[in-house]
C-alpha cells in the first residue's frame, strides 16, 4: 500500500499546535478570502475556494485565479514571479483599508519555494491583508504578520489531500456544518442540525459543535486504574454506538491527562500513539475529532468522575454523598 504518513494523525497534530490557531482566528475574522496554489496545488486552492464560500452561509467570498484564462493572460502581461501580485492588485483595486484589513490571502504550497505565491503573500502583508500559507516545507521569506503552517511531510500527495482536509477544518472551526453526502443543497446546509444553545459573548463557534469526552472509564473500561501505563483493557460497552450517534452532529474531542506532554514514555513511545492505536483497533478513531491533556472548549462534557454544577449548595451535598468531604 502506498505511504499515506499517518495522515489522519498528522491532521490532529497540525489543528493543536499554536500556528494553526492562530490562522482559524484569522479565518474567523476575515471577509474576503484570496486562494493560491501551484500545479495540484492550484485544484486544491480552487476546490478550497468555492468550499470555504459554498460553506459559509453567505459569511466568506472566497477566490482563486484557477482559470487557465487568467493565468495565462497575467503570464503575459507580467512575468510569471509577478502573476499573482497582478491578480490581487485587481481584485482589491476598489477595496477600503478597512476591507483589506479583513481580507486574508492564503497560499499553498509543497516545496515552499512558489516564488508567485511568495510574492503575493509578501504584497499582501504590505497592504494591510491578512496572510497564511499552508505548506510542506516553511518558506525561507521573511514576510511580517505571515502565519505559517507547517505540513511536515514527504510526499506531495500526502501534503495535498492534507491541505484540502485542513481547509475543511477552518469551515468546522468557524462554526459551520461540512455535510455528509448527499445532504449538501444549499437548504441541507442552511439547515444541518447542531446544538441550538447560544454562544456566550466573547466565546467560539465550537462551543456550539464540540462535546468533550474522557478517557479512562467513560471509553476505555481502565478496570486497573493506571497500571502499568498502557492502555491495557476493552471498551465499555456501547462506546462505538455511543460515539456513532454522537458523532452525526457533533465533533467529539477527547481528552485525557494520559495526553499531558510531561507523561514519560511507555515502552518508548507517546501515550497519545498508544492511543490512537488502541482506538483504530477497536474501530473507535473514526469517530475522534482530537486528543488533547487539557480542557477543551465543549457544548457538553462526558466525564465519568464530574458532577453537574447547578449552585454551590447543591454541589457540597453531592461531594458529601459521593464521600467526599
Amino acid at each position: 500500500m502506498m505511504n499515506i504518513e499517518n495522515i489522519g494523525h498528522r491532521f490532529t497534530e497540525i489543528v493543536n499546535t499554536p500556528e494553526w490557531k492562530e490562522l482559524q482566528e484569522k479565518y474567523n475574522k476575515c471577509n474576503d478570502i484570496y486562494v493560491l496554489g501551484h500545479g495540484g496545488n492550484m485544484g486544491v486552492a480552487d476546490h478550497t475556494a468555492v468550499d470555504m464560500t459554498r460553506l459559509s452561509n453567505g459569511t466568506k467570498n472566497a477566490m482563486c485565479p484557477g482559470s487557465c484564462v487568467v493565468a495565462t493572460s497575467l503570464i503575459n502581461d507580467t512575468n510569471f514571479d509577478q502573476w499573482m501580485v497582478a491578480w490581487l492588485q485587481q481584485r482589491t483595486s476598489t477595496r477600503t483599508k478597512g476591507q483589506m484589513k479583513k481580507s486574508l490571502v492564503y497560499g499553498i504550497s509543497s516545496s515552499g519555494k512558489s516564488k508567485d505565491v511568495n510574492k503575493a503573500l509578501k504584497w499582501a502583508a504590505d497592504n494591510g491583508m491578512e496572510t497564511c500559507i499552508v505548506t510542506a516545507n516553511p518558506i525561507a521569506e521573511k514576510i511580517e504578520g505571515l502565519t505559517q503552517v507547517v505540513l511536515g511531510v514527504e510526499y506531495y500527495h500526502t501534503a495535498e489531500c492534507l491541505s484540502l482536509l485542513l481547509q475543511y477544518q477552518l469551515t468546522h472551526g468557524s462554526g459551520k456544518e461540512c455535510p455528509p453526502i448527499g445532504k449538501n443543497s444549499p437548504d441541507d446546509i442552511r439547515n444541518q442540525k447542531h446544538w441550538r444553545g447560544e454562544i456566550r459573548e466573547h466565546s467560539y463557534p465550537d462551543e456550539l459543535i464540540n462535546i468533550g469526552i474522557d478517557f479512562d472509564g467513560v471509553i476505555h473500561k481502565n478496570s486497573k486504574g493506571y497500571f502499568d501505563g498502557t492502555i491495557y483493557d476493552e471498551p465499555l460497552d456501547g462506546v462505538r454506538e455511543g460515539l456513532k450517534e454522537l458523532s452525526k452532529q457533533h465533533t467529539l474531542v477527547l481528552f485525557t491527562t494520559k495526553a499531558k506532554p510531561d507523561r514519560g514514555l511507555i515502552n518508548g513511545r507517546q501515550t497519545i500513539d498508544l492511543i490512537w492505536e488502541w482506538l483504530e483497533k477497536h474501530d473507535l478513531a473514526k469517530y475522534i475529532s482530537t486528543i488533547t491533556s487539557e480542557k477543551p472548549r465543549a457544548v457538553v462534557y462526558i466525564d465519568d468522575k464530574g458532577i453537574r454544577f447547578t449552585d454551590w449548595k447543591t454541589c457540597i451535598t453531592d461531594l458529601n454523598e459521593l464521600g467526599i468531604l
